[in-house]
């Protein structure tokens, strides 16, 4: 009743053209009731209004998916549909809405202004030229560019790979045709790069956007690196590479990049494709292709010994001799690849496959595959405590230069790698690696990359992926402090700079950069199984995993203007509902100990607190926030130092001690992992393991965790010896101002005794905040699922450090002006499409000044 109430009043305030207060009442009724399909499509007219199509987008289909027969919804899903540049999918739904109404005016009217066929036939009208055309080619370690006349110059690549999935979106839902790719490009140009490499097929004004700006800068062009992508073939061990159906979806892929790339490809719609006419000829400008993925060592090992006598291959462009089953595979597909482009229209261009360390063709002394592993740790008497879930990174290899062009593909082979300064261990633990130094001083990475380079001969090879992300959370460590995440914007910049530079000190042909946008979408080992739904990462940003925060441009939680920023400015403050207080004063609480108010707020990445105390003296008084995110009745009632019993069960603590000493606790049931010591061990070892059930359970035990995450486990090399652990105290806060230090958790203003905190939801153990969906795991089959919470319930307490038993001020006060009382439940709305905005990262400048330092067209190194 009360939702409905709520979606009547919105509608009302819609009439009189109040799209504020219409909004304000749709979203009240969707807090209530998520599925009103009226208050959704109520929702999605108010966004619409306000210019916010994504938002509005969503709200529209899930309305309609809520009521398929409301007109007012399906029309409305068309309405943005067609503000969106979604021509094919606006007219289905105004077709669909003529069903619902016949002869509806509107409906009409737009279906008028909208062409009848989706796509039309591919251009017909071209001929194949008598001339082949070769506009790049390999040369002594380098790719080599061709002018207009037809003078060769060796040019190093400076890229930056694009992927587009924007805050929302699945990766293949590519931005609209909105200038989004008109600005990334010249975004792009203005840091320096030289080139962009993209994945897979992108939308067709994302090609005309790179012709526009092409020919418009005939001088500095950018050119296109394409890859065509596939999934990892059939089979058991993902081992069918011979599969006819998959086989022909990965050469159908090949041939419609072709088609694409030479302005001459109509694609129709398909679920996970981009689609449309493509009339944009960027063949000119195509620098080389890059075919394949990050293939599994698992399933590489099965091919093979599936197929033990396929060592060579021979075709008209590419051979190969002496190698394994997939490099001969592979080079048949680079082969067929450069006889259709050459078949249908006399060009060809270097081809490369995707690698990566794991699959390169250095031995690795280090570095044991499973098997090994096991058997020389029981050699040494050890119990195994939990297996590894990582791959076998060195179990076999894929060599590029095995793979040979003939004299009638001028265009030429290089190596192509994706290759990482953290991962995988061996390119931290080698001792080789361990004493090399680059230009710049020591460089693991650089040692690395010399000997990579050093293998493959003049063959040129590309490191088309590297790079470090600014991320909150830690994958890997690194000994340069290149770690996979860990880094604020600002270390970012100077790492991937310096990256950049080793690169090309090392002999490579080009580097790219990973990568243009930061991804909500994508998922880090650390943190995947903690992060469900799966099918909602899209919708929220973690702080916690490193894969989303790689990008130059920064894609942010919240609107840009409703912004907290943590800093001791309390205006973005202004207007936020207070939780607890002011306060009263109690008489006799020293003025550091006395608590006034606290605020709580969120957006799609963090929680935020705000705690109001009378003076800030870490000497005298110190703070702990009990937050319960799930039933009350479930977690520990008891809290830390002061052994104050709780009203409301909590999963977590803050503990505020000042700068260097503040940190979230985690109730020790309710804690990821726990230590156990591995017998046999020696010296002594501990292994952190699962601890399963990832369940939060009533008790007052009082026992309280750091969650010390281990991002480098534990290694045995091939000849005994131990590698060990590295592993760090993930919950411990970091202490500065935002504007300082990107990653900062918290700040204490001595001035006005205001304490700002923000906590990355996955440290709260919500698994989804969109859906409000929180870690309570599964007891029969152990994994960690998820359960909806109804809200968040805090209580507040100061303690004197010197005498810290029972507390002195707490909010909310109990009945007698002391002690807690039972916390009222704080929440949030949950969402279908986030808000966001984009910010440059300081990475821009500081590669612009890298690829600025190193020349377009090096001399023969």
């Amino acid at each position: 009743m009360l939702a409905g109430q709520a979606t009547a009043r919105g509608w009302s305030a819609s009439r009189k053209g109040d799209a504020v207060g219409a909004e304000a009442e749709f979203k009240r009724a969707l807090s209530l009731c998520p599925g009103e399909a009226g208050a959704l499509t109520g929702a999605g007219y108010a966004a619409m209004r306000r210019g916010r199509l994504t938002e509005a987008r969503g709200f529209f289909q899930r309305a309609v998916t809520a009521d398929p027969t409301s007109y007012d919804a399906v029309a409305g899903a068309g309405m943005a549909d067609f503000r969106a540049g979604d021509l094919p999918t606006a007219r289905r739904r105004f077709e669909r809405a003529l069903q619902i109404v016949p002869r509806d005016s509107v409906a009409l009217s737009y279906l008028a202004r909208i062409p009848e066929q989706e796509v039309v036939a591919p251009r017909r009208d071209h001929v194949r030229p008598p001339t082949t055309m070769v506009v790049a080619r390999t040369g002594k370690r380098v790719i080599e560019i061709s002018d207009a006349a037809g003078r060769w110059s060796p040019t190093w690549i400076k890229a930056v790979n694009l992927g587009a999935a924007v805050p929302g979106k699945y990766p293949s839902e590519f931005p609209p045709n909105d200038s989004t790719y008109e600005r990334w490009i010249a975004l792009l140009a203005g840091m320096g790069a030289n080139a962009v490499r993209v994945y897979t097929i992108h939308p067709p004004h994302f090609y005309a956007a790179l012709r526009t700006w092409n020919i418009g800068h005939p001088a500095r062009p950018i050119w296109l690196i394409h890859g065509v992508w596939t999934e990892l073939p059939p089979g058991a061990h993902q081992e069918k590479y011979d599969d006819a159906r998959w086989l022909e979806l990965f050469r159908g892929e090949m041939r419609r990049v072709v088609s694409v790339l030479h302005g001459d490809a109509a694609i129709r719609r398909s679920p996970g494709h981009a689609s449309g006419v493509y009339r944009a000829d960027v063949s000119p400008w195509t620098m080389a292709y890059i075919i394949g993925r990050e293939w599994e060592p698992y399933s590489v090992v099965a091919y093979n010994a599936s197929r033990p006598n396929r060592t060579s291959f021979r075709g008209k462009y590419l051979t190969l001799q002496g190698g394994n089953a997939v490099e001969a595979w592979l080079a048949e597909q680079c082969d067929y690849l450069v006889s259709h482009e050459m078949q249908e229209y006399n060009a060809q261009r270097p081809v490369a496959y995707t690698n990566w360390p794991t699959l390169d063709p250095l031995v690795h002394l280090t570095e044991t595959t499973k098997a090994q592993e096991l058997a020389l740790l029981r050699a040494r008497g050890e119990t195994i405590v939990e297996i590894s879930k990582e791959y076998d990174n060195d179990a076999v290899g894929l060599d590029a230069l095995k793979m040979r062009a003939t004299a009638a593909f001028p265009a030429g082979v290089f190596a192509s790698y994706h290759a990482y300064p953290y991962y995988p261990d061996f390119l931290r633990v080698d001792p080789g690696y361990s004493k090399a130094r680059s230009p710049e001083g020591p460089s693991n990475y650089f040692g690395y990359l010399r000997d990579l380079v050093a293998h493959h001969g003049e063959m040129p090879v590309v490191i088309s992926e590297y790079g470090v992300p600014s991320s909150r959370g830690i994958g890997h460590f690194q000994p340069q402090g290149w770690n996979h995440g860990g880094l604020s914007e600002e270390q970012q910049a100077v790492a991937d700079a310096r990256l950049t530079r080793d690169i090309y000190a090392s002999g490579a042909a080009g580097a790219g950069l990973f990568s243009l946008i930061d991804e909500w979408f994508k998922k880090n080992w650390i943190v995947i199984e903690f992060e469900v739904p799966e099918d909602r990462k899209r919708l929220w940003l973690s702080p916690l995993d490193a894969e989303e925060n790689y990008g130059v441009i920064a894609m942010r939680a919240g609107a840009k203007q409703a912004a907290i920023t943590i800093d001791g400015d309390l205006s973005d403050w202004r207007g936020r509902p207070v939780l607890y207080g002011p306060a009263s004063r109690r008489p006799g609480v020293a003025e550091p100990l006395e608590l006034k108010s606290l605020r709580v707020a969120e957006d799609a990445a963090f929680v935020y607190l705000r705690l109001d105390v009378g003076h800030i003296d870490w000497s005298r008084a110190h703070y702990q926030i009990g937050i319960d995110t799930y039933k009350r009745n479930l977690g520990d009632t008891r809290l830390p130092h002061t052994g104050t019993r709780s009203p409301a069960g909590l999963e977590f603590v803050l503990d505020i001690g000042g700068p260097g000493a503040t940190q979230l606790l985690v109730d020790h049931p309710y804690n990821l992992y726990r230590p156990v010591p591995i017998p046999g061990s020696n010296p002594p070892a501990i292994q952190h393991v699962s601890n399963l059930p990832f369940r939060t359970v009533a008790n007052d035990a009082g026992r309280w965790d750091s969650l010390i995450v281990v991002p480098n486990r534990r290694r045995i090399g091939r000849d005994g010896r131990i590698y060990p652990a590295i592993s760090y105290n993930r919950n411990r806060l970091v202490y500065s101002r935002q504007s300082d230090n990107s990653l900062t958790d918290w700040f204490a203003d001595s001035l006005t005794g205001v304490i700002e905190v923000r906590l990355p939801w996955g440290m709260l153990q919500v698994t989804d905040p969109s859906s409000r969906s929180v870690l309570f795991g599964n007891t029969v089959t152990r994994e960690p699922t998820s359960a909806v919470t109804d809200g968040f319930r805090f209580l507040v307490e100061s303690y004197d450090p010197s005498n810290p038993r029972g507390g002195v001020d707490h909010l909310p006060r109990g009945t007698l002006g002391s002690g807690l009382s039972d916390p009222p439940t704080w929440t949030w709305p949950t969402w279908e499409s986030p808000q966001w905005h984009a910010e440059v990262k300081p990475l821009f400048n500081a590669m612009r000044r890298a690829f600025a330092g190193i020349p377009d067209h090096p001399a023969p190194r």
